[in-house]
């Protein structure tokens, strides 16, 4: 992958990203909270979803389609829903 596709790629609107980095977590492209306690959050990125799965979660800031959390990290997990049939 070149330099280009490379920057193109992590400034997808739609795609999931998150950092990790201690007891800080920044999740970005997040369009929607679909689910929100102090041990797990789930969020809606545009096409797929990202769960964060914890202890002692804290939103420190929401804005601009990005949330900063504190809390430790145990599990992240990125995933699409499931297609209904259209029969």
């Amino acid at each position: 992958m070149s330099i280009r596709e490379e920057l193109l790629f992590d400034f997808s609107v739609n795609l999931p990203r998150i950092l990790v980095t201690g007891e800080t977590t920044v999740l970005d492209n997040v369009k929607k909270v679909m689910l929100l306690t102090d041990g797990e959050i789930v969020v809606f990125n545009g096409q797929r979803y990202t769960s964060v799965k914890g202890r002692g979660f804290v939103i420190t800031q929401l804005k601009e389609e990005r949330m900063l959390v504190a809390g430790e990290v145990e599990e992240i997990r990125f995933f699409t829903a499931l297609q209904e049939d259209k029969d």
